[in-house]
């Protein structure tokens, strides 16, 4: 195989094409130059790796371990200063675990008329964490890891990862401007 070099902040679009079907989690296992997914992860990427690891040796989704993960580690939304999101539906826990697009943890559950109603603390996305909010929720997911025997970055890496997604936030925050 060829040796493949990348120059400059270009983003690359590679293509493979496979004799049998795998799972997509296992492309870079596969690759001879897979340091190179190393070197380029942050903190993010680095928390959704963890994530994966950890819900294949929990036998759960990805959508419900990074809802666990978030609701222990990470952000309260808020509405304003000191007021949390809390969000009042008809939808059961089991449901709401599952869900990508919103990241929440059950507080109360009470009838109303004679139906469960549910009250949920909403959680930001890890997306727009800053360097010290991605920090606690790594060296959280961390600690869940390692208590599965999972393997995780050494702490250079972490800093490595950290100071990428510091620089990745930065930027965000000026586009926002």
């Amino acid at each position: 195989m060829d040796e493949i070099k990348f120059s400059g902040n270009a983003k690359q679009l590679v293509l493979f094409l496979m004799e049998k079907e795998i799972d997509q989690n296992q492309v870079w296992d596969l690759l001879p130059h897979r340091d190179i997914k190393k070197r380029t992860l942050d903190s993010n990427a680095y928390f959704h790796v963890c994530c994966d690891k950890l819900r294949q040796k929990l036998g759960i989704s990805m959508a419900r371990c990074k809802n666990h993960l978030i609701a222990d580690y990470g952000q309260i939304m808020y509405i304003e200063e000191g007021v949390p999101l809390i969000y009042k539906t008809n939808a059961p826990e089991d449901y709401m675990i599952e869900l990508d697009t919103i990241h929440t943890k059950c507080i109360k559950v009470f009838k109303e008329n004679g139906k469960d109603v549910f009250f949920y603390r909403v959680y930001r996305g890890s997306h727009d964490y800053n360097t010290m909010e991605m920090s606690q929720l790594i060296k959280g997911t961390i600690e869940e890891c390692k208590a599965q025997e999972i393997s995780v970055a050494t702490p250079d890496e972490i800093a490595h990862m950290q100071s990428l997604w510091e620089a990745r936030y930065k930027k965000m925050c000026d586009r926002k401007v």
